[in-house]
């Protein structure tokens, strides 16, 4: 007799290089809550990806204010949302991360680890990558690092524009 084995996970597969369509994904944030990509739908709506190891503040770089300030300023017209990438062994350290970081956007934690796979899989090399998504599910922009200001520019640009 066969041994039955198990379903194997399956993660959605998100395409967030410019020009591709990511298609709808659904996902559960650090909250609790679940974010799904469709009810931004006929929006413009930003995907902030970051590793995890760059959560912490440095003496040269405080990732977490800077996408906040981001959010602060354009997040009441264009949804955001925050997807953490990289590898965590110490799942308590992680959310002690998360909790000091007092990020003011939802996050979907898309680490692995011994015991955790990630629940999507995106193509992004390079990060802080910051998305933009319009209205039709397309990505209009994919722009790497931090401490960028054209980002915001676009942003302020759409809104001032009606969206």
């Amino acid at each position: 007799m066969e041994e039955e084995k198990p379903a194997a996970h399956k993660k959605a597969k998100i395409d967030l290089l410019e020009g591709a369509t990511p298609g709808e994904f659904s996902a559960k944030t650090t909250d609790g809550s679940i974010f799904n990509s469709k009810d931004n739908k006929g929006k413009y709506w930003v995907v902030f990806v970051y590793d995890s190891g760059s959560i912490a503040k440095t003496e040269s770089y405080d990732l977490a204010a800077e996408l906040n300030k981001t959010h602060q300023l354009f997040g009441d017209k264009i949804p955001i949302v925050g997807l953490v990438n990289g590898f965590s062994d110490d799942e308590p350290a992680l959310q002690k991360l998360f909790a000091e970081a007092k990020f003011s956007f939802k996050q979907i934690d898309n680490t692995e680890g011994p015991n955790k796979e990630k629940p999507l899989d995106d193509n992004v090399f390079c990060t802080p990558a910051k998305i933009l998504i319009d209205p039709t599910g397309k990505v209009v922009y994919n722009g790497c690092g931090g401490k960028t200001r054209a980002f915001d520019y676009k942003l302020d640009s759409l809104v001032k524009s009606g969206l």
